[in-house]
């Protein structure tokens, strides 16, 4: 072995300085790995309080619909009122609980909803409605728009006498 095969070994201070730039490196990237941890758990935070928000809003607008068609007077106003703390919302986006939750405010707090109107002859199958008008019944009799005639001829129908005589 010749002596210009060996590599020369540095001196100890170019050791040193080599080994002082490397940990200045190392600081600098733990404390750039620290940073991005932190980083990391505050969006992961706020990504829960948005979804957590976004959630709410949602089963807000869910549940005052439901209110709506089942013949709330304000929905809104339901809505307020009822806790929607038990309704959780599944995978697919639909609230789960809501039914429940809406037909307790229904029992407990009925003054929020209009009296649920007897369904009609069609859509009961029944015919107990009043009678279906005939073709050739005359229309009702409006006093703004009638003249002195047909006043006299609607008086004289009823068996009243017009013009009333003092």
């Amino acid at each position: 072995m010749t002596r210009s095969s060996v590599p020369e070994t540095p001196d100890m201070a170019t050791l040193r300085r080599e080994l002082d730039t490397l940990r200045a490196e190392r600081d600098e990237a733990m404390q750039a790995r620290t940073a991005l941890k932190s980083d990391l758990a505050r969006a992961t935070e706020q990504a829960s309080t948005a979804r957590t928000r976004a959630s709410r809003a949602v089963i807000r607008a869910e549940a005052r619909a439901m209110a709506a068609r089942m013949g709330a007077v304000e929905p809104a106003d339901v809505v307020r009122l009822v806790d929607l703390s038990a309704v959780t919302l599944a995978e697919d986006g639909t609230p789960q609980g809501l039914d429940s939750v809406m037909e307790a405010a229904r029992e407990s707090r009925a003054y929020l909803f209009t009296p649920s109107q007897p369904a009609s002859g069609a859509a009961s199958g029944t015919t107990a409605a009043g009678p279906a008008p005939r073709a050739g019944d005359p229309t009702p009799f409006d006093a703004r728009t009638a003249g002195a005639r047909d006043v006299k001829a609607a008086a004289s129908a009823a068996g009243l006498r017009w013009p009333v005589a003092n």
